[in-house]
């Protein structure tokens, strides 16, 4: 299976990955982060892509990260928060979702910044079991392989491929490989075009043309829908 998702919901998303992927036939997931008083309005124009097919994803409300990000003494971030502080925020974050864009069936969850702990140092502890509690699978970033077994990878914490400055042929070929072998690879976009975390449209459109093209060889579907095949499968097995 093969799973295109993407991050922040940029403005090139909606302009150039949409079209171009709707007009191929193939869905993928949009995380998002409905903060702000204006959260409404911004998620208002992501009905006309639900409808078409595609999952939009939780980012949590407020997107926050390490604060080592961050240089200013006294700085807030993950090493901040509690288990219980985190939770309320990608709860906010659903509930947000689910009022401006109606209730889904599953929703899969996306980690700021590849990051799934909070606290520090002794009271460092993993956000995981959180959102295992609320969503079917959560999109991280992994430390060594770039696919996710069907039958053993932790659908709460998923290997992911980040695509920025990756050229069309290394995304092809590592499509190609988890093929091969009956695995999963999760691509992740941030901007598609000119940006500090893009990806060329003409690497974008070199890899779903592959996959547009050998549709017999790849399912791509959301994440959520992948996930949920997945439990089944194991379930059966």
């Amino acid at each position: 299976a093969v799973s295109l998702t993407f991050d922040d919901g940029a403005e090139s998303q909606l302009k150039r990955a949409i079209p171009l992927m709707n007009k191929r036939g193939l869905r993928g997931t949009f995380y998002l982060c409905p903060k702000g008083d204006d959260y409404a309005a911004r998620l208002a124009v992501w009905k006309d892509v639900l409808a078409a097919g595609h999952e939009i994803g939780n980012h949590s409300l407020n997107h926050t990260c390490s604060r080592n990000f961050n240089p200013q003494r006294g700085a807030r971030g993950l090493e901040t928060m509690s288990l219980a502080d985190i939770e309320k925020d990608v709860v906010d974050a659903e509930r947000r979702l689910r009022e401006v864009l109606g209730p889904v069936a599953a929703r899969s969850f996306c980690y700021p910044c590849y990051q799934t702990d909070v606290g520090e140092g002794l009271t460092r502890q993993s956000y995981v079991p959180v959102i295992a509690k609320h969503f079917v699978a959560g999109r991280a970033a992994g430390e060594y392989a770039f696919f996710n077994s069907p039958y053993n990878a932790d659908l709460h914490h998923l290997t992911s491929v980040p695509t920025e400055r990756m050229p069309s042929v290394e995304m092809v070929g590592l499509a190609e490989l988890a093929a091969r072998r009956g695995h999963w690879i999760i691509f992740v976009f941030h901007d598609i075009g000119p940006a500090r975390l893009g990806t060329s449209e003409f690497d974008f459109l070199g890899l779903i043309d592959h996959l547009a093209d050998n549709r017999d060889r790849f399912w791509v579907a959301p994440v959520a829908e992948v996930a949920l095949h997945l439990m089944k499968l194991r379930q059966a097995t």
